[in-house]
């Protein structure tokens, strides 16, 4: 096991912990952080996730804030109850910056969240959760909320190794433990991509439209026409303003994907509820989403009919 310490600071150089890694022969790693800056913490899962390495989180030791995102980057994650601590996205103020601008980049910067968290095959639901909770009202997350929500994907009592003897500098892992899983199919990449699309646009306006700032690329070939993020942006804010609870299902045995050359067609039904103060509508509706994989999947082209 190796021990990720202290604070994530803005623009650090990640060179010591892949060194740390290669020269301990690590397979999983521990953190002893409260947080600190979201893009560190991310460029750190990211190379957990690349390297196939493991994370563990237990009571002795504290992950919070930030270092929430680094941990899931791993392949297996296992954590104790309330080991893992979460509040939403805050932006420490620079001098001179306007109101809008630093409105715009949270916003910006949730959209880089929710994108990273839907990568790591964690439900977005976490980002939604830690936005009810300021930075100074932390959220630890129970073990049943872990893993439905998938921050964790290994059983309580399985944990990748032994939780009681965590150590504070660079040790071997054992042999016995778990070798990393394959790396996600991109069916399975894009099916889920998808899926947390469809069915979380009726959750919390905010994030709705921060995960679709994330899911599209800057030009999508939208209904037929290339159209700008922006625009799509504007259509979504106008749809749910206008209809402020929905709800929408995918139907498992609808869903159709085909996948070459880092590129994925997903397609199927799903079945949805508008309501407004005044009026409900219902009924189901084809989808078609052309998603580029590669690090980032973003969605190039949508199209999709309502059910007659």
């Amino acid at each position: 096991m190796l021990v990720v310490s202290g604070e994530f600071d803005a623009n650090q150089s990640l060179n010591k912990f892949n060194r740390a890694v290669v020269s301990s022969g690590a397979r999983v790693i521990v953190f002893n952080s409260p947080g600190g800056n979201v893009g560190s913490a991310i460029r750190l899962g990211r190379m957990i996730r690349a390297a196939g390495l493991d994370t563990l989180q237990v009571h002795q030791l504290q992950c919070a804030s930030a270092c929430s995102l680094a941990f899931l980057g791993g392949i297996h994650r296992f954590a104790e109850p309330r080991s893992i601590g979460i509040h939403r996205a805050f932006l420490k103020p620079a001098d001179g910056m306007s109101t809008q601008e630093a409105e715009a980049r949270v916003q910006f910067g949730t959209a880089a969240i929710i994108s990273y968290v839907i990568e790591m095959g964690v439900d977005p639901k976490l980002i939604e959760l830690a936005s009810t909770y300021g930075k100074r009202d932390l959220r630890y997350l129970s073990a049943g909320e872990m893993a439905e929500l998938r921050v964790t994907n290994v059983a309580a009592n399985q944990p990748p190794t032994d939780t009681s003897q965590v150590p504070t500098v660079p040790n071997p892992v054992p042999e016995s433990a778990p070798a990393p899983e394959a790396r996600q199919e991109p069916e399975s990449i894009a099916v889920a991509f998808v899926r947390d699309l469809i069915e979380h646009h009726g959750d919390n306006d905010d994030f709705a439209i921060a995960q679709a700032q994330a899911s599209y690329a800057p030009k999508v070939d939208y209904y037929g026409k290339p159209t700008s993020l922006r625009s799509i942006i504007q259509n979504k804010r106008n749809y749910y303003k206008q209809w402020p609870d929905r709800v929408s299902n995918v139907r498992d045995e609808s869903i159709a994907v085909t996948c070459a050359n880092d590129r994925c067609m997903v397609s199927g039904v799903y079945d949805w509820v508008v309501r407004s103060p005044s009026k409900q509508e219902k009924g189901s509706a084809n989808f078609s989403y052309t998603i580029s994989i590669g690090p980032y999947p973003k969605i190039i082209a949508e199209t999709g009919t309502i059910q007659r």
